[in-house]
């Protein structure tokens, strides 16, 4: 059986859910002084999800939708539950999360107050426990709050309107005009469950492995709690069919454990593209009298990890194997519950997974996640940077009773986060050095004892072997200069330079970059706008399109000012005449901007040791900053990010007089021999030149070749020397294997849209069973940004360039929770109809 986790505390078929029917109600500020008033208020009741929000009980019973004006800071909520349970000594309830200014009352008696949604209580309710109960939680109106009088912060930020949230423990989600919806989290988010006084419990369980060597170490301590035990009981570990006996202490009421067991030659947990992330079941056997019983204390994995920071470098090893961390900020799965679904969780971080993204961000500006989280990101072999919760604010650490606060939250995550091997980095902040620098601030005011003393000591002692660096981006002569450590890297992006920055601002590690308003699927694009083909210009359309409080553009500019560089096409012009084009060229345009920016990061010739896309996930359908949409479909750019993340791969650099390089990456622990083919193409059909060469790729290594060494002779391959007009409208670089392609990049010298073709194309499907069709892809002419309508499926490719008579299959399967038959229509941006997708009768395979 497997225990449930409250935090750092695992206790043995001990707690639940606490079995309850809730009700929420919304009154004026303080219109109700505690629980014994709500029977004669005469509020109006409505059912309540718990776990869960506001915004969410209110959607649920259609009071309120995504995207309405509303205000949840405005009101008092009050909660109420009623339960059944058995009176006891030693009954508790735990509340993993109350959002925000909560008061707690059991059969009217205040049990508990709270001012952090971060942290977790525990409350002793044996003496208050009837048969039959009612738990009443009030959460408190933030905004009279919020207006109280208190001392100035030393700067200001745009990132929220009041500036007195730097003293309340809470998220910034809903609270940043322009970043995310106005959907403030309220109410009691996280768990309430019921522990009481068993007959065997297992509590404050601290598990920490250590690899040394070929060896892992797994060192063990807890509490356990025994009802009427007359002896000391033996407790052995068990892990990877070995057991050692652990020591243990009488202590009062309860035994104290402790023990330690040496895995010879133990796997090691690896990040998914540089090996496989290893885990070892550990359980815990405990015998007294005649019993026997097993608790399993979940799964754990050994690796090391070491950050390399010499002179400004910020290099991630695990196991001592350099790793190129690339990946995206992790929002949240559901902005309205403020979690979400395990199962769409699990949907979420395989698609990312499946993307060769190996690293994510819990950024400060957003929400610690739930554990089964980190538990998926153990088992797909995904890295985490975590920050604290912390961001451009100047928060009140001199506070005696705040610094306690905030103390106390780090302390709990540390403790509940250091069982997950995923965990990479500790980061103190998002952008406080940042905000003061940039606002003139001297060097010393830009980093408080909090987070440059307090945070990493705390760090050392309750997750040592995980790296802590106070803020991000940190280091240099002003921290978000982007040659020293860590940085904010959006020259390509926000600030819309070209894309030869990229080389020239020398990025060492991108905590995060890249953030474009990227445009969702038609599906998606009709969720906004009901529908309709959207008006750019429409308010509907515009609350969607990400933006900087104060600033006089948004990221929709950003984006098309790459468009008129990339296609050159003037987007004004464009969407003024032709929505459904400037959509098209939209959402291809972001795609190849990160495969440009990665290519170079990537590549032999750069030093960049990783860059994470700011998001991964939008908050709600529109032109987000994510790479996949609110309902979990991806973008265009999902699939271009998914080419060049590969962990073997080719990409191009454009070296100018040097003509055009491929680049093989290879991130695998095995050498690649293979080869590397080059065709130049003029017009759909054309083939101008071609050529082959052999290569070979050590493990873990980049081999540099020129395509003009391969090509043999002068094409102006890059349109550097411009002798004339271009002979060629694109380069293509095919990487084989010993099984065929293994990845092909393609390069386009001059900026042109894409003239549509008349293709001859053939597009094949048959079922390879219930849930899974694999489509055969041919065409006699060059297809450009070939995409799919299939309405229910997704594909493991899309967007992707396809050469004449080069065909290509492609794997879909249905989206989770959507039946229906497979049927659909083939486009590409150059051709001139969508072709309709033939499927094979059932046996049938052409």
């Amino acid at each position: 059986m497997e225990p449930r986790r409250p935090g750092d505390s695992y206790m043995f078929s001990t707690e639940a859910p606490l079995d309850a029917v809730w009700r929420l109600a919304s009154t004026a500020p303080h219109a109700i002084a505690d629980a014994s008033a709500l029977d004669a208020a005469g509020v109006d009741w409505l059912p309540a999800f718990v776990p869960g929000t506001v915004a969410q009980s209110l959607q649920a019973t259609g009071r309120w939708r995504l995207g309405q004006e509303f205000d949840f800071d405005e009101h008092d909520w009050w909660y109420v539950g009623n339960f059944n349970a058995v009176a006891q000594p030693g009954a508790r309830l735990w509340f993993e999360g109350l959002a925000t200014l909560a008061e707690v009352y059991l059969n009217g008696t205040l049990i508990l107050q709270s001012q952090n949604m971060f942290t977790r209580h525990e409350v002793d309710i044996g003496e208050g426990l009837r048969e039959q109960n009612e738990l009443a939680i009030c959460f408190r109106a933030l905004n009279p709050w919020l207006n109280y009088r208190r001392p100035r912060p030393r700067w200001k930020t745009r990132l929220v309107k009041n500036q007195q949230l730097r003293w309340l423990r809470t998220t910034l989600l809903g609270r940043m005009p322009g970043w995310s919806p106005p959907v403030a989290p309220v109410g009691p988010w996280r768990q309430i469950l019921i522990t009481a006084t068993p007959k065997i419990a297992l509590t404050h369980l601290h598990i920490n492995t250590e690899l040394r060597g070929t060896e892992g170490l797994l060192t063990l301590k807890g509490q356990l709690k025994m009802h009427d035990a007359k002896t000391t009981p033996r407790v052995r570990l068990e892990i990877a069919g070995k057991q050692s006996p652990l020591v243990v202490q009488p202590d009062g009421d309860h035994f104290l454990l402790e023990g330690a067991v040496f895995v010879d030659h133990a796997r090691q947990w690896f990040p998914h593209t540089h090996g496989k992330p290893a885990r070892y079941t550990c359980a815990l056997f405990v015998e007294y009298g005649a019993q026997r019983i097993q608790i399993d204390c979940g799964k754990v994995g050994f690796r090391t990890i070491n950050i390399v920071e010499d002179n400004g470098d910020f290099e991630i090893l695990v196991n001592d194997t350099s790793i190129f961390a690339r990946g995206a900020v992790w929002t949240v799965e559901d902005i309205v519950s403020a979690g979400g679904d395990r199962e769409l969780l699990r949907d979420t971080l395989t698609l990312a997974r499946d993307a060769g993204l190996n690293m994510l961000r819990v950024s400060g500006t957003l929400l610690y996640e739930q554990d089964a989280f980190y538990e998926l990101c153990d088992e797909l072999g995904i890295l985490v940077w975590q920050d604290f919760m912390f961001a451009n604010m100047d928060y009140p650490v001199d506070d005696p009773a705040f610094a306690a606060e905030i103390e106390r939250e780090a302390v709990q995550l540390l403790q509940r986060l250091r069982r997950f091997s995923c965990i990479a980095v500790y980061c103190g902040n998002s952008e406080v050095e940042q905000q003061a620098a940039m606002l003139g601030l001297p060097r010393a005011a830009w980093r408080n004892t909090f987070f440059g003393e307090t945070l990493p000591a705390l760090c050392r002692h309750h997750h040592p072997g995980v790296h802590y660096i106070p803020a991000t981006p940190s280091g240099g002569a002003l921290p978000f200069h982007t040659n020293t450590s860590v940085t904010h890297y959006y020259g390509v992006g926000a600030y819309m330079r070209p894309l030869h920055d990229v080389r020239r601002a020398r990025v060492c590690f991108a905590s995060e970059c890249l953030g474009f308003a990227n445009v969702p699927e038609p599906r998606t694009v009709e969720l906004l706008t009901e529908g309709s083909l959207p008006a750019m210009h429409h308010p509907r359309w515009k609350q969607r399109v990400p933006r900087d409080h104060g600033s006089g553009w948004d990221f929709e500019d950003i984006r098309d000012f790459y468009l008129r560089h990339y296609f050159g096409v003037d987007p004004i012009a464009l969407r003024s005449v032709d929505t459904a084009r400037y959509l098209e060229l939209s959402r291809v345009v972001t795609g190849e901007i990160m495969t440009q920016v990665y290519s170079e990061w990537r590549s032999a010739y750069n030093s960049c040791r990783g860059g994470l896309v700011w998001f991964f996930k939008d908050l709600w359908p529109g032109a987000g900053w994510g790479v996949i949409d609110s309902t979990g479909l991806p973008k265009a750019c999902y699939y271009y990010l998914k080419r060049v993340w590969r962990p073997l791969t080719v990409v191009l650099t454009d070296e100018g007089l040097n003509g055009l390089h491929a680049h093989v990456v290879n991130d695998t622990a095995e050498a690649f021999n293979g080869s590397l083919k080059i065709i130049l193409l003029r017009g759909a059909h054309t083939v101008v030149a071609q050529a082959a060469v052999e290569v070979s790729v050590p493990a873990r290594g980049k081999v540099a070749v020129s395509a003009d060494a391969v090509l043999g002779a002068f094409y102006d391959v890059t349109y550097a020397y411009r002798f004339g007009p271009p002979q060629h409208d694109l380069a293509a670089v095919t990487l084989h294997g010993t099984e065929g392609e293994v990845a092909t990049a393609f390069y386009f010298p001059h900026a042109r849209e894409p003239q549509r073709v008349a293709a001859k194309v053939t597009a094949q499907a048959y079922a390879l069973n219930d849930a899974e069709y694999e489509l055969t892809l041919l065409a006699d002419s060059f297809l450009q940004a070939v995409h799919f309508d299939i309405p229910g499926f997704i594909g493991d490719d899309n967007y992707f360039h396809l050469l004449p008579n080069v065909s290509r299959k492609i794997i879909f399967r249905h989206l989770h929770g959507v039946m229906g038959d497979f049927a659909g229509f083939v486009e590409a941006i150059n051709l001139s109809e969508p072709v309709m997708i033939s499927v094979a009768s059932p046996g049938r395979r052409n």
